[in-house]
């Protein structure tokens, strides 16, 4: 049986300890793909453009990954995004995500104040794997501002204006156009 002096020791020891910050989505279809072993895989990616934020930017870019031996393919979009300090990270979308982030992306563009009769608000989306965009409203500027942020493997953000929420979705309809092409062709 423990002491009770070394069961406070064991329990302030656990509380004293740093947090290991954890990510809390699942893989994407993609990302596990990749992970396969004992074969050969060939990854296709082509940067589809990046763009500078108000504080860090953001870069899109579009991934084929094909199997050798069984000939399957996946398909799937990685944004990077980087905060000011040069702190990035990367989040892997699944194809089959980018017409419901294209759609949220409509709708996150268009919010206004309006949205709620409560004093604050955010309206965001969040992909499987964790890729985040919101808009929200700022008392400090008094206008409604945006961010995107990647939380794969340590949490990235990036703060847009609206019109560079606007940039970000011709990205992901460039890259979603770039992946059809592509599925159709091989």
């Amino acid at each position: 049986m423990k002491s009770a002096a070394s069961i406070i020791i064991a329990v302030l020891c656990a509380w004293a300890a740093p947090a290991q910050e954890t990510n809390s989505y699942p893989k994407s279809r993609l990302e596990i793909f990749e992970a396969n072993t004992s074969t050969v895989l060939i990854k296709g990616t082509d940067e589809i453009g990046a763009f500078p934020g108000k504080v860090g930017g953001v870069t899109v870019k579009c991934r084929e990954t094909k199997d050798v031996t069984t000939g399957q393919r996946e398909f799937g979009m990685i944004v990077t995004v980087t905060q000011a300090e040069g702190i990035e990270d990367t989040t892997v979308v699944d194809f089959d995500e980018l017409d419901g982030l294209l759609r949220a992306l409509d709708y996150i563009n268009r919010v206004e104040w309006s949205i709620t009769s409560l004093g604050h608000f955010e309206a965001s989306f969040t992909t499987k794997s964790g890729l985040k965009v919101a808009s929200y409203s700022s008392r400090r500027t008094g206008t409604v501002e945006c961010v995107v942020m990647s939380n794969r493997l340590i949490r990235s953000r990036s703060f847009l204006t609206t019109t560079q929420l606007t940039q970000l979705r011709t990205l992901v309809d460039q890259a979603k156009t770039k992946l059809e092409i592509v599925q159709r062709e091989k």
